[in-house]
C-alpha cells in the first residue's frame, strides 16, 4: 500500500532547502502541498504527497517508503535476498557443471553475456536460461543484501536517508530505542514475519529526542 494515503493531510520539508536539525515540534510549511509539515516529513515529487517520516521514493515498489511501510521493506529486503541466495545455492551445482566442460572463455562469456551466447548459437535455451537465471538471482541478492546492509546502518542509528546525507542526529535514542521506534516492541521478531503484531510507539507526527529518553529513564 502507498504511504502517500497516510500523510494526505500533511506537508512536507522536502522543498524548503537546505535545513538545520529542527527541534521536536517544530513545524515547517509545504509550498507543494501548502499546509504545515511535521519534522521529519518530506514531499515526494513522484507521489505528489507528504509522506510522514520519509525515507525515499522506491522505484522497483512505486511507492514511497515512510514511518507506516518502513518495516515491512526492511523484511522484504531481508527475505528477498535470502530467497534470491536459497536460488542461487540450489542452482549453482548445474551451472558448475555445465561450466566445468568448456573453456575458461566460455565460463567469462557465459556468466556475463548469456544473451550474446544464445543469440550467436553457442548455448542451448536451457543452459542460457540456467545460466539467466543465477545471474538474476545474485545480482539480486547482492543489491537486497548491500540495501539491508545500508538500511541496517540507518535503523541503529535512528536516521533516515535524508537525515543521513545531511548528517543530522537529532532522532538517535540509543540502539534498542532506535530499534522499538521502527519495528515496534517485537522489532527481533518481527523479521520472521513482519505481519506481526508490534505497533509502532510513535504517530508519525512527534518523535522524541536524545533529551526525551533521558527524562523517561532517569
Amino acid at each position: 500500500r502507498s504511504e502517500s494515503r497516510w500523510v494526505r493531510p500533511w506537508g512536507s520539508p522536502g522543498q524548503l532547502g537546505a535545513q538545520k536539525e529542527r527541534p521536536r515540534g517544530c513545524h515547517c510549511y509545504c509550498y507543494q502541498c501548502q499546509s504545515q509539515v511535521p519534522p521529519r516529513s518530506g514531499h515526494c515529487s513522484a507521489c505528489r504527497v507528504c509522506i510522514l517520516r520519509r525515507d525515499h521514493h522506491c522505484r522497483l515498489l512505486d511507492c514511497c517508503v515512510g514511518f507506516h511501510n518502513y518495516r515491512p521493506f526492511l523484511c522484504l529486503l531481508l527475505h528477498s535476498a535470502g530467497v534470491l541466495l536459497h536460488i542461487s545455492v540450489l542452482l549453482g551445482p548445474a551451472l558448475s557443471a555445465l561450466l566445468q566442460a568448456h573453456s575458461a572463455l566460455y565460463t567469462v562469456a557465459l556468466l556475463l553475456l548469456p544473451w550474446l551466447m544464445l543469440l550467436t548459437g553457442k548455448v542451448s535455451l536451457a543452459q542460457f536460461a540456467l545460466a539467466f537465471v543465477v545471474d538474476t538471482c545474485v545480482a539480486g541478492a547482492l543489491l537486497c543484501g548491500a540495501g539491508l546492509l545500508f538500511h541496517g546502518m540507518l535503523l541503529l542509528r535512528g536516521q533516515t536517508t535524508w537525515e543521513w546525507a545531511r548528517g543530522h542526529h537529532c532522532y538517535d535514542l540509543g540502539t534498542c530505542h532506535n530499534l522499538q521506534a521502527a519495528l515496534g516492541p517485537r522489532w527481533a521478531l518481527v523479521w520472521f514475519w513482519p505481519f506481526l503484531a508490534s505497533p509502532l510507539p510513535g504517530d508519525g507526527i512527534s518523535f522524541q529526542t536524545p533529551g526525551d529518553v533521558g527524562l523517561v529513564t532517569s
